[in-house]
């Protein structure tokens, strides 16, 4: 059974928008290399790279799907939050 931990999904897409590990650590406020580990371990579940790590940085097929399926999984918690704060209000 594959469990994808939050976190590695978080920093995966931190990557992605901020272009770079060094400002994706910098804003998720760890270290560098401990988003490495966060990376390495989530495509260790996974199974297969997520990036391909040149400059600039990619996505590698795998890499693809996975971004897809985790801004879903972003939007359905934002959804499931707006929905808890009205329903609490």
């Amino acid at each position: 059974m594959m469990v994808i931990e939050p976190k590695g999904i978080n920093g995966f897409l931190a990557i992605i928008e901020h272009g770079n590990f060094a400002l994706a650590a910098k804003m998720l406020g760890i270290t560098t290399s401990a988003l490495s580990i966060r990376v390495s371990t989530l495509e260790r579940v996974v199974g297969d790279k997520l990036l391909i790590r040149s400059r600039p940085l990619a996505l590698t097929e795998t890499g693809e799907i996975i971004y897809h399926h985790a801004m879903k999984l972003r939007e359905l918690e934002k959804s499931l939050k707006e929905k808890i704060e009205k329903i609490a209000s």
